[in-house]
């Protein structure tokens, strides 16, 4: 009785690693990229400069950003667009050292997205920011 628990257990334990090492697997791999981008923000909230585009490999509704170097001292938003300057998600803050999530992403997966990034309404600064930025969940 003892050495049949003791392989139901083991059993278990194996099956759990297994299960989470194929979803940590399958994850991993549907999340896309990260793009380093550098971009021209413009005062009192005026559109930023196209950076670098970044590809969609997911159907996931989330866009991930990173701030890098950031100067203004109000700080930034910054949300997905298309080539058009059309948005794709929704804003949020972009936070040094930190990842913020936007969701409501309406991009498709194969195409590639851009950072818009924009200073805050009453920042008189043209200021230049380097970001990573993924058009997946990271």
């Amino acid at each position: 009785m003892k050495l049949l628990k003791k392989n139901n257990v083991t059993a278990m334990i194996v099956a759990m690693g297994l299960v989470t090492g194929l979803t940590g697997t399958a994850l991993a791999s549907a999340s896309g990229y990260w793009t380093i981008t550098q971009e021209t923000v413009g005062a009192y909230g005026a559109w930023s400069s196209f950076g670098s585009p970044n590809l969609k490999q997911s159907s996931d509704n989330v866009a991930s950003f990173n701030g890098d170097a950031m100067p203004a001292w109000w700080g930034y938003n910054v949300r997905l667009i298309n080539g058009n300057g059309a948005s794709r998600s929704n804003w949020t803050r972009l936070k040094k050292d930190q990842t913020t999530y936007s969701y409501n992403n309406s991009g498709l997966k194969g195409y590639y997205y851009y950072a818009d990034i924009r200073s805050q309404t009453y920042d008189p600064n043209v200021t230049t920011v380097k970001a990573h930025f993924s058009a997946d969940r990271k």
